[in-house]
Order: C-alpha cells, then structure tokens, then sequence
C-alpha cells in the first residue's frame, strides 16, 4: 500500500503503485496514475490527467499536470500529460497538459529538470535531457534525446532542438537547433559541435570527425542551406549521423539557426 503522510491529500481516485511515497502537504488529484518507486517529497501538486511512469522524484513546490497557459483551451476538455520513468522533478518545476482532446504532453525517461523549468503544453521531450534553472519550452517544442538546455535559456513555440544539441546559457531560440550543434545568444547562431557531449556518449574519433566537417559545410562554408545539403551528401560519409542531420534540416518549418546569427529555410 502507497506510503502516504497524514498531512497529504491524496484522491481516493488516484491509481498509485503500492511502493509510492507521498511526503506531506502534497496533493494528487483524481485522474493521476504513478508507477512503481514515485516519490514526491513534499508540498508539491501532481493534477490533472497525468500518467507518470517509475522511479520518478518529485521535490518541493514543483506543479505537474495543470491545465495549459493558453487562452484557447477548454477546461472541459480531455488531455493529458504522461510522463516516463526515471526522471528528476526539482524546486518549482511545472508542466502542463495539452491543448487538444485526447492529445498529451509527453516527457520521456532519465531527465533532468532543475529548479524553475517549464515544459509546456504539447511539448515532445526526449531521454536523458538535462534542463537547468530557469530555462523553459514554451508550447509545441520538441526535443531530441541527451540534450542540454541550459540555464536561463528558452525555445520558442513549435521549434525543435535535435538530439545532442545544446543551448548556451542565456539563450532563446525561435528557430530549429540542428543535431550534435551548440546554439548560442538570442537567435546569435550555431557556435559550434557538441563535442563534449559526443565523446562522453562514446562516439567514435571517425564519426566525431565527420559530424565537424559537415558542420564546416552546412555553417561555415558560406553556401546556401540547399547547397550546402547537396554538399554534405556528396562529400561526405553517409552514417546515420549524417543522415538524422540532413533530415532534420530538410523537415523544419520554422528554420534552422546558421552560423552568423541569421536563419535560413530549407
């Protein structure tokens, strides 16, 4: 039976595994369900129809599955947001279900969430992301697995960051973050390849080597984006590096940050 202080008010409702620890003054309202090994510490709220996975900590004051910060959205309305296994919930973390019947917020396993970060409605997270403090996602945004989202930062509304990318500290970004690049300033450009992160994923000196050429040719080069993808198929090996990249950078709707702090469309 779930572990849970008199101080709580827990809704009779609520679907939790036997192992979950609900510390004092947290509330959990009808329609959550939490998986095996949850924790939340105390006073902190987990509303709404959330869907939350295993091994999930939950700190002080962090709001989890609220109704979206949107004008348009109907109260009435069925969402949810389902979150995976494994992640961390810091200080005044907040996340918001989405805006459409029978749509979701989704955050996956292993991330890390600081204190005051925001993942908004709709947003798509991947896996072991880290977001530090204060940084936030506004509606929409999707981001690929392992990626850094530093403190103070943002990403506008439908953008996407790609897997490995990392946005510098005091950035914001309303246009899409290539993968295995590093964004920097307020749509100031890519700055250069995630390295760091690369080799602590155990990427090869080969494949490393050939994710910095291509970022010679898409960012440095001086071509335009077509010209620049026709350059990188030509040229280089075809890994499956290579092939997420040019991808991503021929799916984008919003474009792609270049390397001067302009944009460009695909």
């Amino acid at each position: 039976m779930a572990k849970i202080h008199p101080t709580a008010l827990v809704d009779p409702a609520a679907k939790l595994a036997d192992d979950v620890e609900i510390g004092p003054y947290c509330i959990v309202g009808p329609n959550v369900e939490m998986g095996s090994g949850c924790r939340l510490i105390s006073q902190c709220n987990v509303i709404g129809r959330t869907i939350m996975g295993k091994n999930n900590i939950v700190h002080s004051f962090a709001n989890i599955g609220g109704q979206p910060q949107d004008y348009h959205y109907d109260p009435q309305m069925v969402s949810y947001l389902r979150i995976g296994d494994n992640n961390i919930f810091r200080e005044y973390f907040t996340a918001n279900s989405a805006t459409q019947e029978n749509e979701a917020t989704i955050i996956g396993n292993d991330n890390f969430f600081l204190a005051y970060t925001h993942v908004a409605h709709d947003c798509i997270v991947g896996n072991g992301i880290v977001m530090v403090n204060f940084s936030g996602l506004t509606g929409h945004v999707q981001v690929g697995d392992n990626c850094l989202i530093s403190g103070l930062s943002g990403v506008h509304q439908f953008c996407r960051v790609g897997r490995m990318a990392v946005l510098s500290g005091g950035s914001q970004s309303s246009m899409d973050i290539p993968p295995f690049m590093i964004a920097d300033g307020r749509n100031g450009g890519i700055r250069g390849v995630n390295l760091v992160g690369l080799k602590r994923r155990g990427f090869s000196t080969a494949t490393i080597r050939v994710i910095k050429n291509m970022y010679d040719i898409m960012f440095r080069s001086g071509l335009n984006t077509t010209n620049a993808l026709k350059r990188i198929e030509a040229e280089l090996p075809q890994i499956p590096e290579v092939e997420e990249f040019v991808t991503f950078v021929r799916t984008t709707k919003r474009g792609i940050l270049q390397g001067r702090g302009a944009t460009r469309r695909a």
